[in-house]
């Protein structure tokens, strides 16, 4: 009997597979154990083959990478909230404190008309100026009354008062002839220029012209041709609209509005204060000025600039500027307010100086 032969691959073949059965190898040489301990299925270990562990490796390093710059985002974004949160916060507070500060100024006003109102004239607010200091429920309270017929009336006073008004302040003659005589032009009632003055034709480009009627407002004041707001920042606190005479009260004038009175110097001036504070109520001291001055006058006690400062608790100072007039109100109160405006703290002055404490 004739055996077939096989071909000599396969018979190799199967010589292979009969000695890794033998052996406990597999096909390429490595057996199990040598792959368990970190060789490769070539054969060759970690060390002879750097090429996967080093992409492993930086798979692992592009993760970290990735995680530290989330982390990152998050923290700022975290941050940013914590300060938008913090910012909003404080506007809310400094709002609230502002809201409180103005509601203590504008009880101060009220209580000034109630010391305005007092029977005894011992116990009532002086309106001269003299500063008060009170404590009311919210905090305390700084406050000015100052009567208006203590101060020049724009739309009253005479050419004279008004030149020598703005001379003792401007210390130029030909500076103030110009700015009085626009200011008579602009209040009164025709369109012929005055010799230094301004009519239509000069607040030509401005778009608007002089009004030929009383000023409404002081504040339309500084819309007359030559006046510079320093120059208004200096008239404002002398000037009225509503004592409605030609003349200053010198009982109710206040420190500043005597000041400006042509031929009354400092020392004159503190003088006379002293004496008017020292005098009863009834029997005011007389004031001498040179002729040709500023008329004096008697009278007031109808309107009045109320200045208040209140400062709350939590250190918030807030201030108001109101006018208020003796006139029965339809609540019934005996004042109305004719103006209110808020006013920056410490413009008023009274911060420099001493108030008379009130229970």
């Amino acid at each position: 009997m004739i055996s077939r032969r096989e071909p000599c691959g396969i018979s190799l073949c199967r010589t292979l597979r009969a000695l890794r059965v033998q052996t406990g190898t597999n096909p390429h040489g490595v057996d199990s154990g040598a792959r368990s301990a970190g060789q490769s299925p070539n054969g060759m270990d970690a060390v002879s083959n750097p090429a996967g562990l080093y992409h492993h490796s930086r798979q692992r390093g592009l993760a970290l990478v990735a995680v530290l710059w989330a982390v990152t985002l998050l923290t700022i974004m975290a941050a940013s909230f914590s300060l938008t949160m913090q910012r909003d916060s404080g506007l809310v507070r400094n709002a609230q404190d502002r809201a409180r500060g103005l509601a203590l100024a504008d009880a101060g006003v009220h209580y000034s008309m109630l010391m305005l109102s007092l029977p005894d004239q011992r116990k009532r607010w002086r309106s001269d100026g003299t500063p008060y200091e009170t404590l009311l429920p919210g905090g305390p309270v700084r406050v000015r009354i100052l009567d208006e017929a203590g101060k020049i009336d724009i739309n009253a006073v005479q050419e004279a008062s008004l030149v020598g008004i703005l001379t003792k302040l401007v210390g130029n003659p030909d500076k103030a002839a110009a700015v009085s005589d626009a200011i008579l032009d602009w209040r009164d009632g025709d369109d012929l220029k005055r010799l230094h003055g301004a009519e239509a034709d000069d607040y030509r480009g401005k778009g608007y012209g002089p009004q030929n009627r009383n000023f409404q407002a002081l504040e339309e004041l500084q819309m007359v041709l030559g006046m510079t707001p320093a120059l208004y920042k200096k008239l404002e606190p002398l000037l009225t609209i509503y004592s409605q005479q030609d003349g200053i009260n010198p009982v109710k004038a206040a420190r500043e509005a005597l000041l400006a009175l042509p031929g009354l110097d400092e020392k004159t001036v503190s003088d006379y204060i002293a004496l008017r504070r020292q005098s009863p109520a009834n029997s005011p001291p007389p004031l001498v000025v040179p002729p040709g001055s500023v008329q004096l006058v008697t009278g007031g006690d109808r309107a009045y600039t109320v200045v208040v400062e209140a400062r709350v608790p939590e250190g918030q100072v807030a201030g108001i500027k109101a006018v208020i007039k003796r006139q029965r109100a339809r609540s019934g109160a005996p004042f109305v307010i004719a103006s209110w405006k808020q006013q920056i703290p410490g413009s008023a002055g009274l911060s420099d100086e001493q108030a008379i404490a009130n229970p």
